[in-house]
């Protein structure tokens, strides 16, 4: 498959000036690959999150009596587990401090707030289930309301890959950008398309690994992308030079 090649290609560091051959449909999936790899760690934390959340109505006796008065958690402290997942149920903690907050913990009910791990980081407000004022209150809620989370999860899920494609063009487009001046100020041939295409070869096969990682055991490690410098490198040293 042609489109496999130009991954062989930045590997072998092999035939890089070819890369002017990447047609627009191939430009385009890679942007695609590269939003939905982005996309992914928060993606599936979300989906766990609503699985955790639906498991509340099979475990009802284990919920901790609580109240939300005047916006805020009051209540007993305890977490319970459901569909795998712990829910942390405190009026200890804030959604401003939730560094203190275990790994496990995918939701959380604090004391002004709502933690979502991974989704947000300012905590959604207890107006936004203004239905919800108290134990009792929330398990009605989540046996009523199980099928819409997942539209609701896919809809924010469709919307959020959206903004992260939008960001990652204009990223792209401007770090490739001052590639393509570097090159012009060294006097070598240079086209910003061209850099654009080998970068999102570059950029989908740099992801690959760092969002695997990412998923299966939690850490963030997006320096790894400095690892693709030779492959720049290496096409930026091959441009040819500008007859004077």
């Amino acid at each position: 498959m042609k489109y496999l090649t130009f991954f062989k290609r930045i590997l072998t560091f092999e035939k890089y000036p070819l890369f002017r051959t990447v047609n627009f449909r191939q430009l385009l999936l890679n942007i695609f690959i590269i939003s939905l790899l982005v996309s992914l760690p928060n993606i599936i934390t979300l989906f766990q999150t609503v699985q955790a959340a639906s498991g509340i109505g099979d475990i009802e006796s284990e919920v901790p009596d609580f109240e939300i008065i005047n916006g805020e958690y009051a209540g007993q402290t305890g977490t319970v587990t459901a569909g795998g997942r712990e829910i942390l149920f405190t009026e200890d903690l804030e959604t401003g401090n939730v560094d203190e907050i275990g790994e496990d913990v995918f939701i959380g009910f604090l004391k002004d707030g709502i933690y979502i791990k991974d989704v947000q980081d300012s905590g959604l407000d207890y107006s936004y289930i203004g239905q919800v004022n108290n134990d009792e209150d929330l398990k009605t809620f989540i046996d009523q309301q199980t099928s819409s989370l997942y539209f609701y999860v896919m809809v924010y899920s469709v919307l959020y890959l959206a903004l992260i494609t939008f960001f990652a063009v204009i990223l792209m487009w401007a770090g490739n950008y001052i590639l393509h001046l570097a090159a012009v100020a060294a006097k070598k041939k240079s086209r910003l398309m061209n850099w654009f295409k080998i970068s999102s070869f570059i950029t989908v096969l740099m992801l690959i690994p760092i969002i695997v990682i990412t998923i299966f055991s939690g850490l963030s490690l997006w320096w790894l992308y400095f690892l693709s410098l030779p492959f720049y490198y290496h096409y930026f040293r091959k441009l040819p030079v500008m007859k004077t």
